[in-house]
């Protein structure tokens, strides 16, 4: 039984969370199209806390959302992570971005589907994604992927398979087949990180404070944002 701070910045979705015994207990989060996490992320951890009369030394671990995602807000949430570890002498918890929105989908309704691919948004005409199985196993490790050279006809040629997340904006543009079904563009989220860091939490599943790095799958590459262009 654990009381953790979660926190999920692998989107445009900045998101927190306390996970009292792997149940959701607050919730706070804030979506920017330009991204806010820099500026937000310890707003809202202080507006959670105050909400909460939780104090930050009360945690027994922190959680964060490892990726893939977006780089910029992967190296925010871990470096907050990793701040709050060095300073209160508390464990780490890395959970993959897309096994927690697929353990969101899987454990909120009955599904008769045989795979599972929670799908982020890349740039340009790329997705990450995973897939899963419907007995919670996974079938496809993480990937990167350009939706027009990767062949997902293959895989849905003998499975009925759901995809979701906000990579299905592109998804649904090439992908048309009978056995594609298409649930949801939701954000990641930080109430999707409770169970599944109370399990890790239980197994003493921690990354190493001084060391660990977020799940890039992609090198970085820097662009001129559009309004100095």
């Amino acid at each position: 039984m654990a009381l953790i701070l979660c926190l999920e910045t692998s989107s445009k979705n900045c998101s927190v969370s306390i996970s009292k015994n792997g149940e959701l207990f607050f919730l706070k989060e804030k979506f920017d199209e330009n991204y806010c996490h820099g500026e937000q992320l310890h707003v809202l951890i202080q507006d959670l806390l105050f909400a909460s009369e939780i104090d930050i030394t009360d945690f027994d671990a922190f959680a964060f959302s490892s990726g893939p995602g977006s780089y910029t807000g992967l190296r925010i949430g871990a470096s907050a992570a990793k701040g709050f570890s060095f300073a209160l002498n508390k464990p780490v918890i890395a959970v993959c971005t897309l096994e927690s929105m697929f353990s969101e989908v899987i454990n909120s309704k009955d599904h008769n589907y045989d795979l599972f691919c929670p799908t982020l948004d890349s740039r340009k005409g790329e997705v990450y994604a995973a897939i899963y199985s419907a007995s919670k196993k996974e079938h496809v490790a993480p990937f990167s992927c350009d939706i027009n050279n990767f062949d997902f006809g293959r895989i849905l040629k003998n499975n009925i398979m759901c995809f979701f997340g906000p990579g299905n904006l592109k998804l649904q543009s090439v992908i048309d087949h009978k056995n594609a079904v298409f649930l949801n563009t939701d954000y990641p989220s930080a109430n999707s990180l409770c169970c599944l860091s109370e399990n890790k939490f239980q197994n003493n599943d921690f990354v190493d404070s001084a060391y660990f790095e977020p799940l890039y799958l992609k090198n970085f590459i820097a662009t001129k944002p559009t309004k100095n262009i």
